[in-house]
């Protein structure tokens, strides 16, 4: 059920695709489990992917048909410009529990890490919710910030599974070693600092903040907001280099890279890396396909017509555009971008290249989020439908972090 064009073509490739794939996006569960699916534009099998859990300043990838590469950690931001308050400083906290009684919930949140005492302040808050057959709780702003950020961690992870907890559903989240790394050298104030950086809590490699509300409240100040959401809107990413030490690996390089009909194209500009001499090396990003040259390391910029549109540019319209000179609209509709999963594109579990869709299934085998693999184990992705959501390349695994507790 596959058609393999010849390596200086560009068509569209063939493939088969799982039959669970065809659930709709949006319902789509988030227990990370990592499946490849491949889209192939060449004959011959590569080495497997390695997968390794971080990435630290500057080291080498492992080696492979892509070459020798080097991958240096960045963290990227959207232009202040791009950063909207019209929505407002966020209401007083709200913690819907569907389908629970007060006293189910103050055994949850004493079985999650509070005090009895804390416990019991917050079911004194609860009120009777009609639309979830369950309650709601108001808990106080002070007793909120005095949580641990274990058991922030604990609650807010319970919270999240109820799409009325959006604050928490949808949390701030950052890549990252330490909080250092996600607030240091930005804009917002030292003040405005010590206000958030006891509210972030992690779950597993992934820092979170879900109380944008508790904070901006004590703003007042609409450009230090600004500045804030900037800073919680930042994401880490990769630079990836590769080095040409000699003439004679520009060939098998062109082969690689030049995926999609391009070897003729890089060639030129592979052999002038390798005239530069020892320390010879170019940005992978000159290496790839219009289409990701255009996107990576930027953020969608919205139009009119984009709200006539079924979604903003997500993770399948990037994935399944890799290889157009022109992206194609059609696959932001997720019905169609599916159906071209199932009808074009075939499984691989290993042999990746250039270009290979990289499907992320859940533990039913529905597939919660696609990427594009470039080479060792980075991908190119695009982490949600959000307009403050950049295309980025990272490593496979922080992919999976990234999508431990909701898929985008």
């Amino acid at each position: 059920m596959s058609k393999r064009p010849s390596p200086e073509a560009h068509v569209r490739p063939a493939a088969v695709v799982p039959r669970s794939w065809l659930i709709a996006l949006t319902g789509l569960v988030v227990v990370p489990w990592l499946i490849v699916a491949g889209v192939y534009f060449g004959e011959a099998p590569l080495a497997p992917a390695s997968h390794r859990a971080a990435i630290t300043p500057t080291i080498g990838a492992e080696p492979g048909p892509w070459g020798s590469l080097t991958v240096t950690p960045i963290v990227i931001s959207p232009p202040l410009e791009y950063v909207s308050t019209d929505d407002g400083p966020d209401g007083p906290p709200r913690w819907y529990f569907p389908g629970a009684s007060p006293d189910q919930v103050q055994a949850l949140l004493v079985s999650s890490g509070l005090e009895v005492s804390t416990a019991a302040r917050i079911r004194a808050t609860l009120r009777p919710e009609p639309r979830l057959a369950g309650v709601v709780a108001s808990p106080d702003p002070e007793v909120v910030r005095a949580l641990s950020p274990e058991a922030r961690a604990r609650v807010y992870g319970l919270l999240a599974s109820v799409p009325y907890n959006a604050p928490q559903a949808h949390s701030y989240r950052f890549l990252g070693g330490s909080v250092d790394r996600w607030l240091d050298g930005t804009l917002m104030r030292p003040a405005t600092r010590a206000l958030v950086e006891p509210l972030m809590y992690r779950d597993g490699a992934v820092w979170h903040f879900a109380d944008l509300g508790l904070v901006e409240a004590g703003l007042g100040d609409d450009e230090e907001r600004r500045r804030l959401r900037k800073t919680l809107l930042r994401q880490s990413t990769v630079l990836v280099r590769l080095g040409v030490d000699a003439a004679d690996e520009v060939g098998g390089l062109a082969e690689y890279w030049g995926r999609g009909g391009r070897k003729t194209d890089l060639r030129p500009l592979l052999e002038s890396v390798a005239g530069a001499g020892p320390d010879g090396s170019i940005d992978v990003v000159h290496l790839l396909p219009a289409f990701a040259r255009n996107f990576l390391y930027r953020y969608p910029k919205l139009t009119a017509a984009d709200f006539d549109k079924p979604v903003i540019a997500n993770c399948l319209w990037t994935a399944l555009n890799f290889f157009e000179p022109h992206p194609d609209s059609r696959f932001l509709d997720v019905g169609h971008a599916l159906e071209t999963l199932k009808t074009d594109y075939y499984v691989v579990e290993s042999g990746f290249q250039l270009g290979d869709v990289v499907a992320f299934l859940d533990a039913e085998g529905d597939l919660y989020h696609a990427a594009v693999y470039l080479a060792d184990d980075l991908l190119l992705t695009k982490n949600g439908t959000s307009p403050m959501a950049p295309w980025l390349i990272l490593p496979t695994e922080q992919v999976v972090d990234y999508y431990r507790s909701r898929a985008a």
